[in-house]
């Protein structure tokens, strides 16, 4: 009797212990995957459009699907140093599109790049952006569209020489030309 006992003992926690570990593959390699990815250019394009100047920022959608709900901010961070050690001060740039409620897939059908969205900014961030010591965050927050799972972002641009005056490609391309 104590032998089927234990042996139901076993099956049951070897059935428990199964379904935990089905669980976790599926929830890590599954669901991993039904998330935003948004990849950021490593240059900031310097360009007037009707004769004003703007500073442009290229980001691109990754994912498989569209996502949506997608704010972006940007901001100018400069270390100062305290008695307990270094923290940052923050200023917003301010940027004419802080929102996106939808950010197309890649697809071959697309002659628009949809997928692919520049942002600008007025603000003059060569002026302003005074030393060495001194950096500009890019934060993206997006929700997959059929998931619903949210992922975080965020990119730096840690000197000034990433600013050009040249243009972005067109699509999936990060550089300038």
């Amino acid at each position: 009797m104590e032998g089927i006992i234990f042996s139901l003992g076993i099956g049951v926690v070897s059935g428990i212990l199964s379904g935990l570990a089905a669980s976790y593959l599926f929830l890590s390699l599954y669901l991993s995957k039904k998330r935003p990815k948004i990849v950021v250019s490593n240059f900031i394009c310097k360009n007037k459009l009707d004769g004003e100047t703007f500073y442009w920022f290229k980001i691109v959608n990754k994912t498989d699907t569209e996502v949506f709900d997608v704010r972006i901010e940007i901001s100018m961070y400069k270390p100062v140093g305290d008695t307990n050690g270094r923290n940052l001060r923050g200023r917003d740039i301010k940027l004419k599109d802080d929102y996106l409620a939808f950010m197309a897939k890649s697809s071959v059908f697309d002659s628009h790049n949809l997928h692919a969205v520049r942002l600008r900014t007025p603000d003059d961030l060569e002026t302003e952006w005074v030393d060495d010591s001194s950096f500009i965050r890019l934060s993206i927050i997006a929700k997959h569209s059929l998931s619903g799972l949210s992922s975080t972002f965020s990119h730096d641009f840690n000197s000034r020489d990433c600013i050009t005056e040249k243009k972005f490609k067109s699509g999936d391309d990060l550089s300038v030309s």
